[in-house]
């Protein structure tokens, strides 16, 4: 029987919960905004005026402070989703370039890819190259609008780009929300910086 529309999106719900989770019991990441809730807070904007979607969004916390998106990907085999992470690099390149010619500076995004399988192995190590992006660009050119590719720009976002793998059973072994915010008290993390 055909998984519905709603099991899918239950599905997905789930799944990014179980990342957020992961991902903030490392006291590093706070991601307050999720798309299900907070859709306008997860939006970038490209530079061919497409607004992407991602499905969490927040910041490093301590010293880092970055702002941070992440995509959650769920898959049992490799399926799709190097085309989809080509996508997903060429965005993260667009919306870097729009951001920092909208406010006059970069603000240093981060753009997470967290997987719960593995894809394009002969090439993992090359996946978030300067390379890769522009290849991506190259196949996702609309979201340069006729730009051309700046190469300072295109190692800055190769330096920002994230590939993690995560497991069900890492839920298993990571901090409960609890433990979590007693374990932040204690680092700090939080200190005002002024």
């Amino acid at each position: 029987m055909p998984v519905d529309a709603e099991e899918v999106q239950e599905l997905g719900r789930v799944g990014v919960a179980a990342v957020k989770r992961w991902l903030e019991a490392t006291t590093f990441i706070e991601l307050n905004w999720n798309v299900y809730e907070d859709a306008g807070q997860c939006i970038a904007l490209c530079l061919d005026g497409s607004r992407k979607k991602f499905d969490l969004a927040g910041s490093f916390i301590g010293s880092r402070r970055s702002p941070v998106v992440v995509e959650s990907k769920r898959y049992s085999s490799p399926g799709n989703q190097h085309k989809y992470f080509k996508e997903f690099l060429a965005t993260a390149y667009s919306s870097t370039v729009h951001e920092s010619e909208l406010r006059g500076s970069d603000i240093k995004r981060e753009y997470l890819w967290v997987t719960s399988h593995p894809f394009q192995i002969s090439e993992w190590p090359e996946l978030t190259t300067e390379e890769k992006i522009r290849s991506a660009l190259e196949e996702y050119s609309d979201l340069l609008d006729g730009r051309e590719i700046d190469s300072k720009m295109l190692r800055r976002v190769s330096e920002r780009i994230w590939i993690l793998v995560w497991h069900e059973k890492q839920e298993d072994i990571s901090l409960t929300h609890e433990e979590l915010m007693t374990v932040l008290a204690t680092l700090n993390r939080k200190a005002p910086t002024l």
